[in-house]
């Protein structure tokens, strides 16, 4: 049986986690209490006994096991967000590329269809995509967040310059340019250096 004093060093570690759930937090106390006595009772020092069941209850830390419960919690929002992303990213795009050929081609409405599927693509699709796949490369490397970021940023920009070009507005032009750029200087440098590093990885 494990005495107070190494409860107390079980409750510590615990606390010093990113877990903030109470209950939560009592039953890993429990649990991580019942596995170091069994290893105790095999004759291992409480120490060696204690990292064996933290490496047996949780591999890659107690905050991993925060950031699954909320996963678990919110599986069903993530889920639906991610439909409604997708979903809105089908419609949005169907109806500015329908605008486009409409627009070429010189039917009615082409214009508005056009400028309100590139408004769609540009002011929802594009950030609800980048919020939902930052959420998952929060942890990644700099270039890694920053290959999307430009990414995502010079797109903006083709799809709204494309838009404005068809619909002969000022200023199509310079931001076409503007999105290459981003594109060339600051996407393709990260997308290509991403791939160098995972080539590497892979050997």
């Amino acid at each position: 049986m494990i005495d107070e004093a190494q409860e107390a060093v079980i409750i510590e570690e615990v606390n010093r986690s990113a877990i903030r759930n109470q209950a939560l937090k009592d039953d890993l106390i429990d649990h991580l209490c019942c596995l170091t006595e069994i290893y105790v009772s095999k004759g291992i020092r409480f120490e060696k006994s204690l990292q064996m069941a933290l490496d047996q209850t949780a591999p890659n830390g107690l905050n991993e096991i925060q950031k699954e419960t909320i996963f678990l919690l919110n599986y069903n929002k993530i889920i639906f967000m991610k439909r409604l992303t997708f979903i809105f990213g089908y419609l949005f795009t169907l109806t500015w590329v329908a605008g486009l050929l409409m627009k070429t081609l010189h039917l009615a409405g082409g214009a508005l269809i056009m400028a309100m599927g590139a408004l769609g693509v540009v002011g929802i699709f594009l950030p609800l995509l980048l919020v939902n796949r930052y959420k998952s490369i929060a942890r990644e490397v700099l270039s890694e967040r920053m290959k999307w970021f430009f990414g995502a940023l010079s797109l903006v920009l083709l799809v709204a310059s494309i838009t404005m070009k068809m619909l002969h507005w000022q200023g199509a032009g310079l931001m076409l340019a503007v999105s290459v750029l981003i594109f060339g200087i600051g996407f393709l440098p990260f997308f290509f250096f991403r791939m160098y590093k995972k080539s590497i990885t892979d050997l």
